[in-house]
């Protein structure tokens, strides 16, 4: 009997030992299926953010070859521009060079009528930096008075003969005939300032100033 129960101690005590063990055991498990889920939980956010990162991602890249796509049909509108500008601005040169054509042509005929008939003839030629020669000749002895104005789209701002502010007429006499009188006039552009002179009793006169 006594045997017997070391006998029924002694298992009773392994049982215990293994009903220990496998409580211990899974308890392990049940740590290890916590960690599980809770890396299973990690991975399933982390895969979340990485598809919202791809699908920003690819909206970044549809907006950038939208830019592109705008960036271009921008270039080629102001490229359009600017040969629409640069053929604007040739036509605008060549209306300018026929008008300055057209302007010494009338000035010549002008002259040689006024010559043929005996009227004053003025010739005005640039001297100093935003100076002018007014020579008289042909005419009579003695011009009492005459007026000098701007003519517009001359580029001219205004004239003086002495430390006045510059006006767009300028009075100035006695003129003797063969003599010139210099006075200054305010202009960005000499080669195209063109003067308009009146001296009566005689109709006023275009002159225009070649360098």
């Amino acid at each position: 009997m006594i045997a017997l129960s070391v006998i029924a101690a002694v298992v009773a005590m392994c049982a215990t030992a293994v009903a220990l063990w496998q409580a211990r055991e899974a308890k392990n498990a049940q740590e290890a299926a916590a960690a599980a889920h809770e890396a299973a939980a990690k991975a399933q956010e982390e895969a979340q953010a990485a598809r919202k990162a791809v699908e920003q991602a690819a909206t970044s890249a549809l907006q950038a070859k939208t830019a592109a796509e705008e960036g271009k049909k921008a270039a080629g509108q102001a490229q359009e521009a600017a040969t629409a500008s640069r053929m604007l601005a040739d036509e605008a040169q060549l209306t300018a060079q026929q008008a300055t054509q057209q302007v010494s042509e009338l000035t010549e005929m002008l002259a040689a009528e006024r010559s043929r008939r005996g009227m004053p003839t003025f010739a005005i030629t640039p001297g100093a930096p935003d100076e002018f020669r007014l020579s008289y000749f042909g005419g009579p002895a003695v011009i009492e008075q005459l007026t000098v104005s701007v003519v517009p789209g001359s580029r001219v701002l205004g004239l003086s003969q002495h430390d006045e502010p510059p006006a767009e007429h300028l009075e100035i006499g006695p003129l003797y005939n063969g003599s010139a009188i210099t006075f200054r006039a305010a202009t960005g552009q000499r080669a195209s300032a063109v003067f308009q002179i009146r001296a009566e009793p005689w109709e006023p006169v275009v002159v225009r100033a070649d360098q």
